[in-house]
């Protein structure tokens, strides 16, 4: 199974709509984010109080501690030696150790040799995370009984980084209230850049941690898997663990322009992952982060396992994953779409029956329609119908005692069905206008207008996130002909007169008030994601869930060929 499976109308799940993206492609487009972005050195020193706990410090009041000196520009000392000038300065202040890193992709190494930044944990809900650092040097004193003995300075290898593994629970992504109001208000991005990559990194970066993170390329045992294990992540992880603070202050880029033009308003979102079925390491690149979205303010399910794969094997060469919209959602966009023109072809009749002339023996007939009357719609809850728009109306009148000069009725009724299969958008209108006419004694009635018109859109997706409609309108008539007396009854009645002049009316009536849908209610739908994806495909799943393929674009900055 896959997406054609998708059932998000189904009780059990409500989102509005989901974005699934396999972790092969999250792990590809975010390393040519890294690969081809630059991003700001972060330094972060710490002194020593007298109890021996680091202190964080900035490095404008460290300098004057230290005469200005850097101490990450110092190169590493031992006591077997005599004292540098610098080393004197840092030994005179209270300096501890500090850092310098750069998030990123080292320059020199080959783009084939990055390790993936992600890794789903479905059985869990969470992410192994893997924090790559362009540059990333660590310096510290240590101190005997006389003071400092010696300073440690080491810096990541240019084509081999060191690796900072830690596992984050996705629930924690959007649970941030322990973060600053300035990271919590880009956490809470729900805007043009919500799906991105970017912004991805960016949750991955300050969420807070499950576990403090392990070091890979650097030899358990060495004084600088010491260092960095007892100092850089002894202190600086566990409090960032503890406080949810961000790893290295790193900001998201965000899109330009900021406007989001897509139609359904994003308020809440969660992530889940899901696994792909059958389970198997050989797969595990096809498992998917899902972004469960809810739109206009509406309640979020809680995150529940899909039964279905979103992507299958044989897509990965082709899409990063696949967005699908509820058909309930997607019903009622087009409900609301609709409504204008629907209720430009509902008629209310009117009809009046008097008596005029010498002793009111003169029967007069008068008749009208108005339109925009409100109909019945029904959002269905399963089947290829999901729309149903219905109308009646009536009116009649009579002239005489009890009637018995003259009487009139007209009946309205207009129902139409928004059909979603395959990738054709139906939708089926029929108009009735039933009438009955007597005079005296004589009377008619008969279907003046019984027409059908349907519709047929089919559907694509623009690059631009809009979808492009074909129509193909066919119509189909099923009117009575219009009735005739025989020429006895006319004679005394004039009836087929009255038929007539209300038959040329109804053929004028339809051919100027009732119309076909208008074109642009399919295509004024702009699919969510659109500053992130481009759409490849749209089909109906067999829940009629709107569905399109999605593929990254435009991940990095500076872009430059890289082969992952």
């Amino acid at each position: 199974m896959s997406s054609n499976q998708s059932d998000l109308s189904n009780a059990h799940y409500g989102y509005d709509f989901v974005v699934a993206a396999t972790q092969a492609s999250i792990n590809a487009t975010m390393k040519e984010y890294l690969y081809n972005s630059v991003f700001p050195t972060v330094r972060m020193y710490w002194n020593q109080d007298a109890q021996g706990n680091p202190v964080a410090i900035s490095q404008a009041d460290l300098l004057k501690q230290t005469n200005g000196v850097d101490p990450l520009l110092v190169p590493s000392w031992n006591d077997s030696e005599p004292m540098t000038p610098d080393i004197e300065n840092i030994n005179q202040s209270d300096f501890y150790f500090a850092f310098e890193a750069a998030i990123g992709i080292p320059a020199d190494m080959p783009a084939q040799n990055i390790p993936d930044i992600v890794t789903f944990q479905a059985a869990s809900q969470s992410v192994i995370f893997n924090l790559i650092c362009a540059q990333f040097t660590v310096v510290t004193c240590n101190f005997g009984r006389h003071g400092l003995t010696s300073f440690f300075s080491a810096s990541q290898p240019a084509d081999s980084p060191w690796l900072f593994t830690s596992i984050v629970a996705l629930r924690q992504i959007i649970d941030n209230t322990n973060l600053p109001p300035d990271v919590q208000e880009q956490l809470n991005n729900l805007g043009p850049a919500a799906f991105s990559v970017q912004q991805l990194f960016f949750d991955l970066d300050n969420a807070a941690l499950e576990s403090t993170p392990t070091i890979s390329g650097i030899q358990p045992g060495t004084p600088l898997y010491t260092l960095l294990s007892s100092v850089f992540l002894g202190a600086y992880f566990s409090a960032m663990k503890a406080n949810a603070q961000p790893v290295l202050n790193y900001s998201i880029l965000q899109n330009v322009p900021a406007n989001d033009s897509s139609t359904l308003t994003l308020t809440k979102m969660e992530l889940e992952v899901s696994p792909y079925t059958p389970v198997s390491p050989a797969t595990d690149s096809f498992n998917t982060l899902n972004y469960l979205c809810e739109v206009n303010g509406g309640n979020l399910p809680p995150p529940v396992p899909f039964p279905w794969n979103w992507l299958e094997p044989g897509d990965q060469s082709n899409f990063d994953g696949v967005i699908s919209i509820n058909r309930n959602t997607f019903a009622n966009y087009f409900k609301d779409q609709l409504a204008g023109a629907v209720a430009n072809n509902c008629y209310k009749p009117w009809v009046r029956v008097w008596l005029s002339g010498f002793l009111d023996a003169t029967v007069n007939y008068s008749w009208s329609m108005t339109p925009r009357q409100t109909p019945t719609v029904t959002v269905t809850d399963n089947g290829d119908n999901v729309l149903v728009f219905s109308y009646s109306g009536s009116a009649e009148d009579d002239a005489g005692l009890n009637g018995d000069m003259g009487k009139m009725s007209i009946s309205t009724t207009y129902n139409a069905t928004v059909t979603f299969s395959g990738s054709t958008i139906v939708i089926t209108q029929n108009y009735l206008v039933a009438i009955y006419i007597r005079i005296m004694q004589s009377s008619e009635s008969w279907n003046a207008i019984n027409n059908t018109i349907t519709d047929t859109y089919t559907l694509a997706i623009d690059q631009t996130g809009h979808l492009t409609a074909s129509l193909n309108t066919v119509t189909k008539d099923n009117s009575d002909s219009t009735p005739s007396t025989n020429w006895f009854i006319e004679l005394f009645t004039g009836l087929n007169d009255l038929v007539g002049d209300v038959a040329d009316w109804a053929k004028d009536f339809e051919k100027t008030s009732f119309h076909s849908m208008p074109l642009n209610a399919a295509q004024r739908f702009v699919f969510p994601g659109g500053k992130t994806f481009a759409f490849n495909d749209v089909a109906f799943s067999d829940y009629q869930d709107m569905v399109s393929h999605i593929t990254y674009t435009q991940p990095g900055l500076n872009c430059k060929p890289a082969q992952f």
